[in-house]
């Protein structure tokens, strides 16, 4: 009930910032990022504190998980100007093409499997494989940020700066879980741990996707030598990518300024995969936001 009414308040505050324009520059890059109706707050909130941060125009493109609706759209459209929504419909008609030849991929995007194994939450897992396709598929931009909506930025990302810029800079960025939340008997987060070993693999809630390195014909096959985790990991988007990475080389980890749930002052970013953390740490956003 708390986070619900968490989300509420959001949302309702997201909608008094002011609009901010988007699509004017650097136009070989795009931000990418699935929501649905759930999300339409957080993902204003997200957008708008990395165009603030940069002061940049960036392209952004919006992924309709199937469920936003026409009011939705519109919301998004009257706050951040020029941004392309693409509808699922749109999507589904526009992918399917492109993936015909390829029988695990086609598997993977168009057969919905339910779960509840992540965090306890039901919906359909396989939604990610827009995450993996869809933004690629539908951009024709060169380099793209994959970019979950439970993330927010608080200071200027130069180094993704750095690499959007910069057309003809080879190679891909991500973020890594850094940090485990330390928790008392009543479940209330105390503290955090920084993880030792450091993982190695990338985070796919934010990743500076050098588009060149996008094989379908390699991920169709990955598919299909991992089958067995298709329908069991809510995550399986995720190791698609990783798999990607390493064997098309290139990749550099953010440092830890770009974190997972962990936050302080000197964090530039934070994927606040806990949601309740999202909302809480709005209010260092709101005077900047109001000022756009």
């Amino acid at each position: 009930r708390r986070l619900d009414a968490a989300r509420t308040r959001a949302d309702r505050d997201a909608l008094l910032t002011p609009p901010v324009e988007t699509g004017r520059e650097c136009l070989h890059f795009e931000v990418h990022v699935l929501l649905g109706r759930k999300h339409v707050g957080m993902t204003l909130w997200c957008v708008k504190s990395l165009l603030c941060a940069t002061g940049r125009k960036y392209a952004v493109v919006l992924h309709d998980d199937g469920s936003l609706s026409d009011d939705d759209v519109a919301t998004l459209e009257r706050h951040l100007l020029n941004v392309r929504v693409v509808r699922r419909p749109q999507a589904d008609a526009a992918v399917r093409g492109r993936l015909q030849h390829l029988p695990h991929a086609m598997r993977y995007r168009f057969s919905p499997k339910e779960t509840s194994d992540h965090r306890g939450v039901k919906y359909d897992m396989h939604v990610f494989a827009l995450r993996l396709f869809d933004f690629n598929l539908v951009s024709d931009a060169t380099k793209i940020l994959v970019l979950d909506c439970d993330i927010l930025f608080f200071k200027p990302p130069h180094e993704i700066m750095d690499w959007a810029e910069d057309h003809d800079r080879p190679g891909s960025l991500y973020s890594i879980e850094q940090y485990v939340p330390l928790r008392n008997a009543r479940n209330d987060i105390t503290g955090y741990r920084r993880k030792d070993p450091l993982p190695t693999d990338a985070n796919a809630g934010l990743l500076c996707l050098d588009k060149r390195i996008h094989d379908l014909d390699a991920i169709d096959g990955w598919i299909g030598r991992n089958l067995e985790k298709m329908d069991r990991l809510a995550t399986f988007e995720q190791h698609a990518y990783n798999y990607l990475l390493q064997i098309k080389g290139g990749g550099i980890a953010l440092p830890d300024t770009y974190s997972f749930n962990y936050t302080d002052d000197r964090v530039v970013a934070s994927h606040f995969a806990i949601k309740n953390l999202f909302f809480e740490n709005l209010h260092r956003l709101k005077p900047a936001l109001t000022k756009v």
